[in-house]
């Protein structure tokens, strides 16, 4: 059984098909490879800085309504839904820039974020905000983060409210 959120009959006419290497790699057509959830990675970065904002997925309805509106739109693995950046926060993802590499089974999306400039649920300006310390572990222990980014952009409660967080343990 495929996954609601495989590509619709409808759909597929949106895509082309992936026919030949020599079509997927040097092809003027998209002809996305979807996993077997149907769904495709998504690396966004902001369009000025590069810097990397957030790791996603999307069905092909996200990609589709991404291509067409030029908001990002994704699918939540934790929610099982599919969003719009943005709707619930105000933290719109403005598409500048669609990629796609060179087997089309990722994309890389250039944004920029309106208002605050934050991308991430927990109020930081990108949900890449602490990294790995040098010489990273504990004696005997688990390795340490350092955080990158000390001061949050946007309060989380003042966005979502009571709204559980997407974080899943």
């Amino acid at each position: 059984m495929q996954p609601d959120h495989a590509v619709p009959p409808t759909e597929r006419l949106r895509f082309a098909r992936r026919t030949s290497v020599e079509q997927v790699e040097e092809g003027t057509l998209l002809a996305p490879k979807f996993d077997r959830d149907g769904l495709i990675p998504v690396v966004t970065t902001d369009a000025d800085t590069g810097e990397v904002l957030m790791v996603a997925t999307m069905d092909a309805e996200a990609l589709l309504r991404t291509v067409d509106t030029r908001e990002a739109h994704y699918w939540s693995r934790s929610r099982q839904a599919r969003w719009r950046k943005g709707a619930s926060s105000g933290l719109v993802q403005d598409v500048v820039e669609i990629r796609i590499d060179d087997d089309q089974d990722a994309v890389w999306l250039r944004v920029r974020v309106r208002g605050s400039g934050a991308s991430c649920h927990v109020g930081y300006r990108s949900c890449f905000y602490r990294s790995v310390k040098p010489g990273g572990a504990l004696p005997g222990g688990p390795v340490e983060l350092r955080f990158e980014e000390t001061e949050k952009v946007v309060d989380p409660k003042e966005l979502y409210g009571d709204a559980p967080t997407p974080t899943r343990l």
